[in-house]
Protein backbone atom coordinates (compact mmCIF):
# COMPACT_ATOMS: atom_id res chain seq x y z
CA UNK A 1 0.00 0.00 0.00
CA UNK A 2 1.74 2.97 -1.08
CA UNK A 3 0.12 6.39 0.40
CA UNK A 4 2.05 8.81 -2.12
CA UNK A 5 0.83 6.56 -5.69
CA UNK A 6 -2.53 6.52 -4.34
CA UNK A 7 -2.48 10.56 -4.06
CA UNK A 8 -0.29 10.15 -7.16
CA UNK A 9 -3.63 9.00 -8.85
CA UNK A 10 -5.97 11.89 -7.64
CA UNK A 11 -3.65 14.14 -9.12
CA UNK A 12 -3.40 12.23 -12.38
CA UNK A 13 -6.95 12.90 -12.14
CA UNK A 14 -6.75 16.07 -12.21
CA UNK A 15 -4.06 16.28 -14.62
CA UNK A 16 -6.44 14.79 -17.20
CA UNK A 17 -9.21 17.71 -15.94
CA UNK A 18 -11.14 14.97 -14.70
CA UNK A 19 -11.65 16.49 -11.19
CA UNK A 20 -11.28 20.07 -11.00
CA UNK A 21 -9.87 21.93 -8.02
CA UNK A 22 -8.39 19.28 -4.88
CA UNK A 23 -6.88 18.48 -1.76
CA UNK A 24 -6.10 16.29 0.37
CA UNK A 25 -8.14 16.82 3.66
CA UNK A 26 -8.68 14.98 6.81
CA UNK A 27 -6.74 13.22 8.46
CA UNK A 28 -3.87 12.54 5.70
CA UNK A 29 -4.21 16.36 5.43
CA UNK A 30 -3.48 16.45 9.17
CA UNK A 31 0.08 14.31 8.64
CA UNK A 32 1.52 17.18 7.15
CA UNK A 33 1.48 19.65 9.96
CA UNK A 34 1.46 17.22 13.00
CA UNK A 35 2.29 13.91 14.43
CA UNK A 36 0.80 10.85 12.47
CA UNK A 37 -2.20 9.24 13.93
CA UNK A 38 -4.52 6.47 13.09
CA UNK A 39 -6.27 6.66 9.95
CA UNK A 40 -8.30 4.38 7.12
CA UNK A 41 -8.41 6.59 4.39
CA UNK A 42 -7.53 9.06 2.15
CA UNK A 43 -10.12 11.97 1.77
CA UNK A 44 -10.06 14.90 -1.07
CA UNK A 45 -12.16 17.72 -1.10
CA UNK A 46 -12.85 18.16 -4.49
CA UNK A 47 -14.47 21.13 -6.59
CA UNK A 48 -18.26 20.20 -7.98
CA UNK A 49 -16.95 20.32 -11.53
CA UNK A 50 -15.67 16.57 -10.78
CA UNK A 51 -19.54 15.60 -10.55
CA UNK A 52 -21.96 14.23 -12.91
CA UNK A 53 -24.86 16.85 -11.91
CA UNK A 54 -28.71 15.90 -12.30
CA UNK A 55 -31.49 18.33 -12.08
CA UNK A 56 -32.80 16.85 -8.52
CA UNK A 57 -29.62 18.21 -7.29
CA UNK A 58 -27.95 14.85 -6.88
CA UNK A 59 -23.88 15.02 -7.29
CA UNK A 60 -23.01 11.21 -8.64
CA UNK A 61 -19.04 10.41 -9.10
CA UNK A 62 -19.49 8.72 -13.05
CA UNK A 63 -16.75 11.02 -14.34
CA UNK A 64 -14.50 10.11 -11.57
CA UNK A 65 -15.82 6.15 -11.20
CA UNK A 66 -15.30 6.21 -15.38
CA UNK A 67 -11.75 7.70 -15.25
CA UNK A 68 -10.51 5.51 -12.02
CA UNK A 69 -11.46 2.62 -13.86
CA UNK A 70 -9.74 3.13 -16.88
CA UNK A 71 -6.78 3.23 -15.07
CA UNK A 72 -7.11 -0.24 -13.42
CA UNK A 73 -8.97 0.75 -10.22
CA UNK A 74 -12.31 -0.12 -10.20
CA UNK A 75 -12.75 -1.72 -6.41
CA UNK A 76 -15.19 0.12 -3.67
CA UNK A 77 -15.20 -0.10 -0.30
CA UNK A 78 -17.35 0.91 2.34
CA UNK A 79 -14.82 3.91 2.88
CA UNK A 80 -14.60 5.04 -0.89
CA UNK A 81 -12.41 3.52 -4.23
CA UNK A 82 -9.65 1.26 -3.58
CA UNK A 83 -6.60 2.94 -5.06
CA UNK A 84 -3.16 1.37 -4.51
CA UNK A 85 -4.45 0.03 -1.42
CA UNK A 86 -6.47 2.88 -0.30
CA UNK A 87 -9.88 3.58 0.25
CA UNK A 88 -9.92 7.37 -1.49
CA UNK A 89 -12.95 9.46 -0.48
CA UNK A 90 -13.90 12.53 -2.83
CA UNK A 91 -15.26 14.75 -0.92
CA UNK A 92 -17.60 18.23 -2.72
CA UNK A 93 -17.41 21.47 -2.00
CA UNK A 94 -20.47 21.85 0.10
CA UNK A 95 -19.91 24.96 2.10
CA UNK A 96 -18.40 28.41 1.96
CA UNK A 97 -15.60 27.04 4.35
CA UNK A 98 -14.77 24.23 2.27
CA UNK A 99 -14.66 26.90 -0.76
CA UNK A 100 -12.48 28.67 1.39
CA UNK A 101 -10.19 26.08 1.84
CA UNK A 102 -9.70 24.57 -1.47
CA UNK A 103 -9.35 28.06 -2.97
CA UNK A 104 -6.47 28.64 0.01
CA UNK A 105 -4.72 25.00 -0.14
CA UNK A 106 -1.22 24.71 -0.60
CA UNK A 107 1.04 22.54 -2.99
CA UNK A 108 3.28 20.14 -1.05
CA UNK A 109 5.65 17.48 -2.27
CA UNK A 110 3.96 14.27 -0.98
CA UNK A 111 6.85 11.62 -1.76
CA UNK A 112 8.80 9.58 0.05
CA UNK A 113 12.58 8.97 0.38
CA UNK A 114 13.65 7.64 -2.81
CA UNK A 115 10.59 8.07 -4.95
CA UNK A 116 10.11 10.20 -7.43
CA UNK A 117 8.40 13.60 -6.67
CA UNK A 118 4.68 14.16 -6.42
CA UNK A 119 3.42 17.44 -6.12
CA UNK A 120 -0.50 17.58 -4.76
CA UNK A 121 -2.77 20.20 -3.03
CA UNK A 122 -3.87 19.69 0.59
CA UNK A 123 -5.77 21.92 2.84
CA UNK A 124 -3.93 24.26 5.15
CA UNK A 125 -2.94 23.39 8.94
CA UNK A 126 -5.78 26.38 9.86
CA UNK A 127 -8.33 25.09 7.60
CA UNK A 128 -7.97 21.59 8.87
CA UNK A 129 -8.55 22.68 12.37
CA UNK A 130 -11.32 24.87 11.23
CA UNK A 131 -13.08 21.81 9.32
CA UNK A 132 -13.17 19.79 12.33
CA UNK A 133 -14.11 22.47 14.56
CA UNK A 134 -17.00 22.57 12.71
CA UNK A 135 -17.55 18.56 12.03
CA UNK A 136 -16.92 18.07 15.85
CA UNK A 137 -16.47 14.66 16.25
CA UNK A 138 -14.42 13.24 18.89
CA UNK A 139 -11.57 12.26 16.67
CA UNK A 140 -11.54 15.99 15.60
CA UNK A 141 -11.21 17.46 18.33
CA UNK A 142 -8.45 15.33 19.34
CA UNK A 143 -6.98 16.72 16.27
CA UNK A 144 -7.69 20.23 16.93
CA UNK A 145 -5.76 19.72 20.40
CA UNK A 146 -2.93 17.94 19.00
CA UNK A 147 -2.70 20.68 16.69
CA UNK A 148 -2.49 23.46 19.57
CA UNK A 149 -0.12 20.90 21.61
CA UNK A 150 1.86 20.93 18.54
CA UNK A 151 1.96 24.88 17.92
CA UNK A 152 1.27 23.63 14.25
CA UNK A 153 -1.51 25.89 13.37
CA UNK A 154 -1.33 29.84 12.86
CA UNK A 155 -3.56 31.17 15.75
CA UNK A 156 -3.86 34.78 14.21
CA UNK A 157 -4.72 33.09 10.33
CA UNK A 158 -6.96 30.25 12.29
CA UNK A 159 -9.11 33.19 14.31
CA UNK A 160 -9.59 35.35 10.65
CA UNK A 161 -10.99 32.29 9.10
CA UNK A 162 -13.25 31.15 12.32
CA UNK A 163 -14.49 34.75 11.86
CA UNK A 164 -15.32 34.68 8.23
CA UNK A 165 -17.12 31.27 8.93
CA UNK A 166 -19.36 32.03 11.71
CA UNK A 167 -17.63 29.69 13.90
CA UNK A 168 -16.18 31.56 16.51
CA UNK A 169 -19.17 30.03 19.40
CA UNK A 170 -17.68 26.77 18.23
CA UNK A 171 -14.29 27.60 19.11
CA UNK A 172 -15.50 28.98 23.07
CA UNK A 173 -17.52 25.29 23.15
CA UNK A 174 -14.14 23.30 21.78
CA UNK A 175 -11.48 25.23 24.83
CA UNK A 176 -14.56 24.91 27.70
CA UNK A 177 -14.78 20.88 26.48
CA UNK A 178 -11.24 20.82 26.38
CA UNK A 179 -10.43 22.81 29.89
CA UNK A 180 -8.12 24.93 28.14
CA UNK A 181 -7.60 28.97 28.55
CA UNK A 182 -8.46 30.82 24.90
CA UNK A 183 -5.63 31.05 22.87
CA UNK A 184 -7.17 33.02 19.77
Amino acid sequence: MSLQKAIGVVVELARKRVIGNYAIAGAVAALNYIEPTMTEDVDFLISLDGFEKHSSGLLLLGPIEMALAEMGYSERTDLGYKIEGWPVQFLPVGSALDEDALESAVTLNVSGPGEPPVEARCLTAEHVVATALKVGRLKDLARIQAFLDQKAVDLGRLKKILERHSLMAEWKRFCAKAAIDDPL
